[in-house]
Order: structure tokens, then C-alpha cells, then sequence
């Protein structure tokens, strides 16, 4: 009852910032530099615990709030996308998280960064993935994680990444990858979706096949395992050891 009155009375951007905040009193008391996160470069004595289907320790960076998969996506950015001699790109970010958010603004290797979701309280502007309000041709890149399983029309979403991005731009996609099928579960009751898959809004689970699908639109994709790239030093020091839902799919608009 508490929770709801507080929800009435609080919103959900206040909420956010007051979450934040939150969080960096609990860094204060992690200080340490034990482990350390990639993506805003800061060190603590042990990282928070996350889950939706139960918790996991030391997973997440109590000072931008990243978890293994933003992690992950961070460094292949920064080793894969971001090389010397590039010129700087142009760069739309759906969902963005804080830390991932903060690294791409100040990279020297991005000209302009828009970071937009369906929701106006999490992100700088709103945008639908399905209808976007920007012209053809407009980014080198865009990101998006964790989304694309949750939209009812997904291919619409798909058919406006390949028109946003210039031709050869790409498109770095993160989703939970489990089999070889794509899997539609809409038709399941919202209970049994956030029982089974930690979120009732979930639509789909994509398998390998979600390379074919995007090809379908354009955008030439493989799958990347990019932890099995990173050296047991570096797993270590930014607790990858037990990541999942971190394969990145990687497009490129033809």
C-alpha cells in the first residue's frame, strides 16, 4: 500500500533521480577498487546485486548502475567500433543506461549522441523504435538493448533502424539469444511472461536466426560472443565471469 501511495505521489522522473541518488551514497560505502567498471571508470570494493528472477551478486557498478552486458557492449565499442583515424559519428541510443549514456557523450569519437526511448522519463527524448522522428540517412550508429523483444511489432522497428542508418552505419543490438528458432510468446498470459521471463511485456525470445531476420531488412548481421574475447584478467576485475544476455548482434546497414 505504502509503495502505491508513494508512486501516486512521487513521479516517476523523481523517482529516478531519487533512485540515483541513492545509489551513490551506497558507492560511497563500497569504496574500494576490488573491481572496476568500464564504463564510468570508477573502482569499488564489491558491485551490487540485480535479478528479476532472482538476485545475483556483484554484478552491478553502484556508481552508473551497469551491468555485465553493458560492460561487455562498453568494451566492444571502445576496441571494435571506436578506432583510431574514424571520423566522429553520429549516434542514436534507445534505452540508454547511465553509464553507457555518460561514456558515449564524452567519447571524443562521437559528434552527436541522442539518446530516446518510448518512455520520456528515462531518456532525453521520446521516441517510438516503430516510427522514428528522424530523417533517412541520419547516424553511423545506433544502439539498442534489451528492446527489441519487448515490441509487439519488431520488424517495423527493424525497417527503421536500416532507414535511419547511413549505408554502411551499424546497428549494435543486445537480447537474450536461446536457441536456433525465434520463439513469439505474446499470446502467453502477462503473468506466466514475468514468471518464466522476469518481464510481462516480453513478446519474443530471438534465436540465431534473428541474424536472417534483420537481413531480411537490410542489415547484414552476425552474433558476437564477446566475452570469450576478453582476457581472464579483465573478466575478473569487471565481474563478466557469470554474464548472460550479453552476445552482441552486430549489423551492418547495406
Amino acid at each position: 500500500m505504502i509503495k502505491n501511495i508513494y508512486r501516486k505521489i512521487v513521479s516517476e522522473k523523481q523517482r529516478i533521480a531519487l533512485h540515483y541518488a541513492l545509489y551513490k551514497i551506497e558507492a560511497v560505502l563500497l569504496w574500494g577498487n576490488r573491481y572496476e567498471c568500464c564504463c564510468c571508470g570508477k573502482s569499488s570494493r564489491r558491485f551490487l546485486s540485480h535479478g528479476n528472477l532472482g538476485l545475483r551478486k556483484n554484478i552491478k557498478c553502484p556508481h552508473c548502475l551497469s551491468l555485465e552486458r553493458t560492460r561487455i557492449l562498453c568494451m566492444y565499442i571502445k576496441n571494435e567500433i571506436f578506432k583510431s583515424g574514424i571520423q566522429p559519428m553520429r549516434v542514436l541510443h534507445f534505452a540508454p543506461v547511465k553509464g553507457l549514456k555518460d561514456f558515449l557523450k564524452n567519447s571524443p569519437y562521437v559528434s552527436t549522441y541522442i539518446d530516446a526511448d518510448l518512455n520520456p522519463n528515462v531518456a532525453t527524448y521520446q521516441a517510438d523504435m516503430t516510427r522514428m522522428p528522424y530523417e533517412d540517412n541520419s547516424f553511423d550508429l545506433l544502439i539498442c538493448s534489451h528492446i527489441l523483444y519487448c515490441i509487439p511489432e519488431d520488424r517495423k522497428a527493424m525497417q527503421e533502424i536500416h532507414r535511419v542508418l547511413r549505408p554502411g552505419g551499424k546497428a549494435l543490438i543486445v537480447d537474450t539469444i536461446e536457441g536456433d528458432t525465434t520463439r513469439e510468446l505474446s499470446h502467453l498470459p502477462a503473468q506466466e511472461l514475468k514468471d518464466v521471463y522476469g518481464d510481462e511485456a516480453t513478446c519474443r525470445v530471438y534465436g540465431r536466426d534473428i541474424t536472417d531476420i534483420l537481413g531480411s531488412y537490410g542489415l547484414k548481421a552476425h552474433i558476437i560472443d564477446y566475452v570469450k574475447q576478453l582476457s581472464p584478467e579483465f573478466i575478473e576485475k569487471e565481474c563478466l565471469s557469470e554474464a548472460f544476455d550479453s552476445e552482441i548482434v552486430d549489423c551492418i546497414n547495406t
